[in-house]
Formats: structure tokens, sequence, C-alpha cells
């Protein structure tokens, strides 16, 4: 399935945090929260290293929707009130959660633990 992004605004604590999750039977749905790119690119080097693989794991699947979400520049993904940080209890990117059908979260992989043997595994659970 194609990625599907999620642009962020500026942190709140109101902001909301919902995304465009999908509901369809036998969809597995994965948040993959990265770096905004900020000059062309991710500010985040270790986003960018995943980047390739997480972009052709989900554009080769039928089966699996894979959700960008860029948690901000490097300013706001630091504020403590940024919303991804506190409703997805992220302290690091990229960081990837695989929700269940309810939209809850199932299994996640962090930074160097994106491998592609790891990605298969995660997606195959």
């Amino acid at each position: 399935m194609p990625l599907i992004t999620f642009e962020t605004g500026a942190p709140s604590s109101n902001a909301s945090a919902e995304l465009p999750i999908s509901k369809s039977l036998g969809v597995t749905s994965v948040l993959i929260f990265y770096s905004s790119i900020v000059g062309g690119q991710l500010w985040c080097p270790d986003c960018r290293a995943v980047d390739d693989l997480v972009k052709t794991t989900f554009e080769n699947s039928a089966d699996k929707q894979g959700i960008i979400v860029y948690v901000g520049d490097r300013g706001v993904w630091r504020d403590a009130n940024n919303k991804y940080r506190k409703r997805w209890k992220i302290s690091s990117i990229p960081t990837l959660i695989r929700l269940d059908s309810e939209g809850k979260e199932h299994s996640r992989l962090v930074e160097s633990e994106i491998t592609p043997d790891s990605l298969k595994a995660f997606l195959d659970d």
C-alpha cells in the first residue's frame, strides 16, 4: 500500500494527535514517527538511515498501511508537550508502532531495532 503522510503543527497540549488509521479488515496499520523534513531532508540521521527500508517495505505490501508522522523540527520535537510524545509515549525517533484492529498499540520498534529482519518479523507477527 502506498504510504500516507501526516504533518504535525506546533506542539500544544490541546492539539489532536488523532491519525488516519485504517479500520479495514486484514490491513495492518503501522505508525512511523519521523523527524520533519528540514532543508530538503529528514533532520534526524537515524530517520534518514531507515527511510529507504521503511518506504520499500510498505510500498511493496498489499496488506500493510504505513502512516508517516512527522513529529516536527528539532525544537518542536524536543518540546515536552509535543503531542506525539504524550499521546504515543515516544521518546526517540524513528519509532514504528504497530496497531491492533482497535487502533491500540500491539508492538513497537525504536531506532536501531529497525533492521530488515526485525521489520519483517514485526509486520508478520
